[in-house]
């Protein structure tokens, strides 16, 4: 753990002071010494400052493993009233029980020891500033990023991922690939060492370079002597994901879990455990315990944790005030918090049976406005917007053909035709 004091210099104090400082990440100091300003002052004919502005000092604590986020505060010497309120402000927009090693805390104080702010950074780059006073209000600010485009072409020998292991590639890729190809082929057993692999994907970088978040497949293509397969992620990361074999759609992933069954629609339906015909908010997926539950579009997290009969739910809230939700989980995926930027196919968490359920499904649903709509029908359209033609599939593939020929030069394992 490290302890960093910076003592700062501002010419005023505002409410915002402490998210303008956590993201500048500078020091600020006075432009010039108070006795220059005076005397430029004096020399307009006006009377000099007579009032310095006040200082504050920055502490800042690197989390460890076992730290908890209201032992950490008083250790920086914040008094019980003013880790109440901050636990209370941050309440709706962090757990402060998914803490992780690595994140920074940082408390900002005027020098009378009255503290200012309270600001954690997580390893994501996004920040969470709590500006206390007497109405404590949290804010989320998202990081500044650049995203890089990378592409690589590679030879499978023995296995899928040891292929992207020998050549410096993302291995998560390899487990994502498995998930969505397995409703055609076994990856372990239909990989026989004859194929070629080609990856486009993309990675959000801070200034410094280091990589932020997890990266994101746009393009996979997978070919053999027989037949080519080619899998496109819209660069927007807002409509489904597409699969194609020799250069024809076979289909798209719509649902949250891929294979999954549909066991119940939207609509009155006679409920499983109550009996009756009671309404049904979304539609049940059912699928083993441990299926990954992936986002369905990008957007926020708004709520981890545990909701009576829903059992273990994820929330995520997109454009147009709509809100996707994810229930009856058996774990959420390692590290998710409220406030975490979600994309398409990100991971949430696992299928499972917590709460009020008769067995492993998925219970999926899309509210807009808190109303709730089909999420297979209304709701897909309201989230990823107008359905796309065949002519709009036909031109993501050829763009992300032309990207991939962009970021490794050469079309390689087969001629990137208009097929």
């Amino acid at each position: 753990m490290t302890r960093r004091w910076l003592l700062l210099g501002l010419v005023g104090l505002g409410p915002l002071l402490a998210e303008a400082h956590w993201q500048e990440n500078t020091l600020l100091s006075p432009s010039e010494p108070a006795s220059a300003r005076a005397q430029a002052l004096a020399q307009r004919g006006s009377a000099p400052l007579a009032v310095q502005p006040p200082e504050i000092v920055a502490q800042e604590l690197t989390v460890a493993s076992g730290d908890t986020l209201n032992a950490l505060l008083l250790q920086l010497g914040v008094n019980a009233e003013t880790r109440t309120q901050a636990l209370t402000s941050l309440a709706g927009r962090f757990d402060p029980r998914g803490l992780r090693p690595g994140d920074r805390l940082t408390v900002t104080s005027l020098t009378t020891g009255q503290p200012v702010s309270v600001a954690i950074e997580r390893d994501s780059g996004i920040q969470y500033v709590v500006t206390l006073g007497e109405r404590p209000s949290t804010r989320i600010v998202p990081p500044r990023l650049d995203t890089l485009t990378l592409g690589r072409e590679v030879d499978i020998e023995t296995s899928l991922y040891a292929a992207l292991a020998a050549e410096g590639i993302p291995t998560r890729f390899a487990m994502d690939l498995e998930v969505l190809l397995g409703g055609l082929m076994d990856t372990a057993r239909d990989i026989s060492g004859a194929e070629r692999l080609q990856l486009l994907w993309e990675e959000d970088r801070r200034e410094d370079g280091t990589r932020v978040g997890p990266p994101r497949l746009t393009y996979m293509g997978l070919a053999d002597p027989s037949a080519r397969l080619e899998m496109v992620w819209p660069t927007d990361q807002r409509a489904t994901v597409m699969l194609f074999k020799d250069g024809s759609l076979v289909e798209t992933k719509r649902f949250p879990v891929l294979g999954a069954r549909l066991t119940s629609a939207f609509g009155n339906r006679r409920h499983p455990v109550y009996g009756g015909v009671r309404r049904h908010d979304g539609v049940d997926l059912a699928a083993p315990r441990g299926t990954p539950v992936m986002a369905t579009a990008p957007g926020r997290v708004s709520f981890v944790g545990r909701r009576g009969g829903y059992g273990r739910v994820v929330e995520v809230e997109h454009e147009r005030g709509t809100l996707s939700r994810y229930t009856h989980l058996s774990r959420f995926a390692s590290g998710l918090s409220v406030g975490d930027a979600i994309n398409a196919g990100d991971t949430l968490g696992e299928v499972g049976a917590s709460g009020l359920t008769t067995g492993p499904n998925l219970h999926y649903e899309v509210r807009v406005g808190d109303r709730p709509v089909d999420p297979l029908e209304e709701g897909q359209r309201i989230i990823l917007g107008e359905s796309p033609t065949p002519q709009d599939y036909r031109s993501a593939l050829f763009e992300a053909r032309g990207r991939l020929k962009k970021a490794i030069g050469t079309s390689g394992l087969v001629a990137l035709d208009n097929r």
